[in-house]
C-alpha cells in the first residue's frame, strides 16, 4: 500500500513535530539527539532557525553595510531589468516589423485581387454580352458600336488624363521656379538686412509694420467692397421684380444727380467774380500755364540735349575702349602735331620777322639810292637832252632805264604787298597766340578726359546703375500688377481644373454605369 503524504521523506519529517502534539516548554525541551530525529529534519532556512519568512513580509532586502559588493549587486539587478526590457521591446519591434511586412503583403495582395476583380468584371461583361447575343437581345453590330464608343470614350479620357498630368507637371515646374525665386529674394533680403545699420533696420521694421497694416486695411476694404457689392446685387435682384421700385430708384438717382448739379451751380455763382476780374484771372492763368509749359519744354529740351551728349560721350568712350586707334585719337595726334608746329613757328617768329624787316629796309634803301641816282643823271638841259636824243643808242638806253624803273616800281609794290601780308599774318598770329592758351587748356582738359578712361568707365557705370535703378523701380511698380494678374489667372485655372475634374469624374461614373449595367 502506498504510504500517505504524512509519512513521506523530508517533508513528513519536517512536520513530525507538529504530529506529536504541542512542543514542550523550552526549559523541559530535550536535546535533538534524544528525540530520535536528525538535524536534517529540523526546519532550517538561510536566515537560520528563526523560521520561514515570505518575500512580502520581509520587503526589499537591505544591508546595513552598503559596500562595493552591494552596489555591484544592485547594478547587476538593474542591468538584468534593462536587458529584460530591451528583450521585450525587441520582441515588440519584431512583431511590428512582421505586421508591417504582412501589411505590405496584404496591400500587394489587395492590389492583385483588385486587378483580378477588374479582369473578372471585364470577362463577366463579355460573358453577359455573349449571353445577350445568344438570347437574341443584342446584335453583333450593336455590340461592336458600343465597343467603338467605349474605345473612343476611353481614348478621350486618356488624353484628358495626359493633359491633366502635363498641366500638373507644368504647374509643379512653375511652383519650383517660384520657390527658387522666393528663396533667392529671401536670401537677397537677408543679405541686405545684414548689411543694414541699426537705424536702417529700425526704419525697415517700421515700414514693414506699416506695410502690414496697410495690407490689412486693403484686405478689409476689399472685404467691405465685396460685401457692399453683394448687398447691391441682392437689392438689385430684390427690386428687379417690382417695376415701381425700379422706377423709384431711377428717380432717386436722377434726384441725387440734380441736387449735385444744383450745388455745383450754386458754388459757381457764389464763387463767380466780375467779368473783368474773371477775364484777367483767366488771362493770368493762361500766361502762367504758357510760361510753365515753355519752362517745361526748355527743361525737357535741355535734359534731352544733356542725355544726348552723355550718350554720345558714353558711345565715344565705348568706341575708344573697343578701338585702340579711333578717329578721336587720330584727331588728338593731329592737334598735338599742329601744336608742336605752332610752338616751333612761334619760337622762330621774332627772328624771321627781323630778317624780313631787314630785307624790306635794304630794298627801300636800294630803291631810294636808285631813284636819287636816276634823278641826278637826268638833271640836264633841254639842249643836252635833244643832243642825247639825236645820238645813236639813246632810245634803247632810255627804254632800258624806263624798264628798270618799272621793274623797281613793281618790286616795290610787290614788297609792299608782302609787307602788308606779313603784317596781317603777324596780327593773325598774335590773335592766335592770344587764343592759344584757351585752346591749349581745352585740349589739355580733353586730353585728361581721354587719358582717364577709368573715370569715363566709372561714370558710364554710374549712369548705367542709375538707369538700372530706375528700371528696377519701374519693375517694382509692375510687380503688384503682375501679382494681381497672376492671382486672377491662378483662380481661373483652379476653376478650370475643377471643371475639368468634374467633367472627367462625370465621364468616369457614366462609363462605370455603362460597364456594370
Amino acid at each position: 500500500m502506498r504510504p500517505t503524504s504524512a509519512y513521506r521523506g523530508n517533508t513528513a519529517s519536517r512536520l513530525s513535530t507538529a504530529g506529536f502534539g504541542p512542543a514542550p516548554p523550552t526549559a523541559s525541551r530535550q536535546p535533538t539527539a534524544m528525540t530520535g530525529f536528525s538535524m536534517i529534519d529540523r526546519p532550517i532556512t538561510q536566515q537560520g532557525i528563526s523560521g520561514l519568512r515570505t518575500g512580502t513580509a520581509r520587503g526589499f532586502r537591505t544591508r546595513q553595510l552598503q559596500d562595493k559588493r552591494y552596489w555591484e549587486e544592485l547594478m547587476q539587478v538593474k542591468v538584468r531589468e534593462m536587458k529584460a526590457e530591451i528583450a521585450r521591446l525587441s520582441e515588440q519591434a519584431d512583431a511590428g516589423e512582421r505586421e508591417r511586412s504582412a501589411k505590405k503583403h496584404y496591400e500587394k495582395r489587395v492590389r492583385e485581387l483588385a486587378l483580378e476583380l477588374t479582369d473578372l468584371q471585364g470577362r463577366l461583361a463579355d460573358y453577359n454580352t455573349a449571353i445577350r447575343i445568344a438570347n437574341g437581345e443584342a446584335s453583333k453590330q450593336s455590340v461592336e458600336e458600343q465597343t467603338r464608343d467605349l474605345e473612343a470614350s476611353n481614348r478621350k479620357m486618356q488624353e484628358e488624363v495626359e493633359q491633366v498630368f502635363m498641366e500638373k507637371q507644368r504647374k509643379e515646374n512653375q511652383l519650383r521656379q517660384l520657390r527658387e525665386q522666393m528663396d533667392k529674394e529671401q536670401s537677397t533680403i537677408t543679405k541686405l538686412l545684414a548689411e543694414m545699420t541699426q537705424e536702417q533696420k529700425d526704419e525697415y521694421n517700421e515700414l514693414e509694420a506699416t506695410a502690414t497694416t496697410l495690407r490689412e486695411e486693403v484686405e478689409q476694404a476689399r472685404t467691405q467692397i465685396d460685401h457692399l457689392n453683394r448687398e447691391k446685387e441682392e437689392f438689385t435682384k430684390e427690386i428687379s421684380g417690382f417695376q415701381i421700385k425700379v422706377h423709384l430708384l431711377d428717380l432717386n438717382r436722377r434726384l441725387v444727380a440734380a441736387e449735385e448739379k444744383r450745388d455745383n451751380i450754386k458754388n459757381e455763382l457764389n464763387n463767380r467774380l466780375d467779368p473783368q476780374e474773371e477775364r484777367e484771372k483767366l488771362l493770368s492763368q493762361v500766361r502762367e500755364d504758357n510760361a510753365a509749359i515753355a519752362s517745361l519744354d526748355s527743361n525737357t529740351a535741355n535734359l534731352k540735349e544733356q542725355i544726348k551728349k552723355v550718350q554720345e560721350l558714353i558711345e565715344q568712350a565705348e568706341q575708344d575702349l573697343e578701338e585702340g586707334n579711333s578717329e578721336r585719337h587720330q584727331k588728338y595726334r593731329e592737334l598735338k602735331k599742329r601744336e608742336e608746329t605752332m610752338d616751333s613757328f612761334m619760337s622762330t617768329y621774332d627772328e624771321n620777322l627781323r630778317k624780313e624787316q631787314e630785307k624790306i629796309d635794304q630794298l627801300e634803301k636800294d630803291i631810294v639810292f636808285a631813284l636819287e641816282h636816276s634823278s641826278s643823271n637826268i638833271d640836264l638841259d633841254l639842249s643836252e637832252i635833244d643832243s642825247l636824243k639825236q645820238k645813236e643808242g639813246y632810245t634803247s638806253q632810255y627804254d632800258d632805264s624806263k624798264k628798270s624803273i618799272d621793274t623797281l616800281t613793281k618790286d616795290y609794290e610787290r614788297f609792299q604787298s608782302n609787307l602788308k601780308k606779313a603784317e596781317a599774318t603777324r596780327e593773325r598770329l598774335a590773335t592766335e597766340l592770344q587764343t592759344l592758351p584757351e585752346k591749349t587748356k581745352v585740349m589739355k582738359e580733353e586730353l585728361i578726359t581721354l587719358s582717364d578712361l577709368e573715370k569715363l568707365r566709372d561714370e558710364g557705370e554710374e549712369q548705367k546703375k542709375a538707369l538700372e535703378t530706375e528700371l528696377q523701380q519701374l519693375r517694382e511698380k509692375l510687380i503688384p500688377t503682375e501679382s494681381a494678374v497672376i492671382e486672377a489667372n491662378g483662380k481661373l485655372k483652379k476653376l478650370q481644373v475643377r471643371l475639368t475634374s468634374f467633367i472627367l469624374s462625370k465621364s468616369i461614373f457614366a462609363c462605370y454605369d455603362v460597364i456594370f449595367d
